[in-house]
């Protein structure tokens, strides 16, 4: 019979005697550690129908982008994707262009930063005509702002002010330290698609075949 415990004996010995012990302060190993994370993929944050968003606005600045928007199949992706200017098989197609403001925002129920995609429509009731209202505020940042949507028309209301919790502060702490770093790009959450995977997407394939070339057409929103 194998003894058993003699074998575990042995590798204890072995596993003890091979290294010295290093003794390093907790307190450097987490501020090491915290420098070594890497930064969570940026999300988007939608705005439900079904129920309200709050959120703080700790920036108004954002990117611009130019998107279209494609519709998903079983074969091909769904999902918006960067506008490639000149000679993009997307306009070519004649989809609508849409622009946004990729503004980050402190998601108050998770303590997470997400992108909120503001079009560049304006109006009663438009997402950049109502968040502007409450950007406008003095320590907007400490206001808790509350999203809501119906259909295509947005509320947005400065629902109190109240101290940023510290899970929220060090969030924006630590994103704008990446933003500084240039280690987090907001615009990765728009797709990026190379011209000649665009025009094999079975959308935009079938439209240039019906519909040939033609100039961007803006959504209206």
């Amino acid at each position: 019979m194998i003894d058993t415990l003699n074998i575990i004996e042995s590798v204890v010995m072995q596993n003890t005697t091979t290294e010295p012990q290093v003794f390093v302060s907790l307190t450097d190993w987490a501020t090491e550690t915290e420098r070594d994370d890497v930064p969570s993929p940026l999300v988007v944050l939608n705005i439900s129908p079904t129920e309200p968003a709050y959120v703080s606005l700790f920036t108004d600045e954002g990117p611009a982008v130019t998107t279209h928007y494609l519709e998903g199949t079983d074969t091909s992706f769904g999902g918006y994707v960067h506008c490639l200017g000149q000679d993009c098989p997307a306009c070519a197609a004649q989809t609508y262009r849409k622009r946004f403001v990729l503004l980050p925002v402190a998601d108050l129920t998770d303590a997470r930063i997400k992108i909120l995609r503001v079009p560049s429509d304006k109006g009663p009731g438009k997402l950049l005509t109502e968040i502007v209202k409450v950007l406008g505020l003095p320590n907007r940042a400490e206001i808790i702002t509350k999203i809501n949507r119906k259909a295509y028309q947005y509320i947005v209301e400065a629902h109190r002010q109240d101290a940023l919790s510290p899970d929220v502060a060090a969030a924006i702490k630590r994103f704008a330290e990446q933003l500084s770093a240039n280690v987090v790009d907001l615009r990765s959450v728009v797709a990026h698609m190379a011209a000649s995977e665009m025009r094999q997407h079975e959308r935009i394939a079938r439209r240039l075949e019906l519909e040939g070339p033609g100039p961007c057409r803006d959504s209206k929103e």
